[in-house]
């Protein structure tokens, strides 16, 4: 039996979730970018730079860094400095 409106439901469910993983993601991102500035700001340099779960500092040195989300099925990872997060792993 099929129920008027139940794909613009479905459809609507997966956007909200998209949105909320987005945000949550972003705020995870936020949060390490901060430290990672203000270790560069101490230092001189991106590299050493605590994160916490559930991110990884997979790359850091005076001028860049690149963090990576790692939570499936959500893999993302952002270039910095002024990088946004975008789909995949660290290159």
């Amino acid at each position: 039996m099929l129920v008027p409106g139940a794909d613009e439901t479905t459809q609507a469910a997966g956007e909200s979730a998209q949105q909320m993983i987005s945000t949550v993601s972003q705020a995870f991102f936020t949060s390490a970018e901060t430290s990672l500035e203000a270790q560069r700001a101490a230092t001189g340099s991106y590299a050493g730079t605590p994160v916490q779960e559930p991110l990884t500092l997979v790359r850091a040195d005076a001028s860049s860094y690149c963090i990576q989300l790692d939570r499936p099925p959500l893999l993302q990872h952002v270039n910095g400095p002024n990088g946004t997060p975008e789909p995949g792993a660290c290159s």
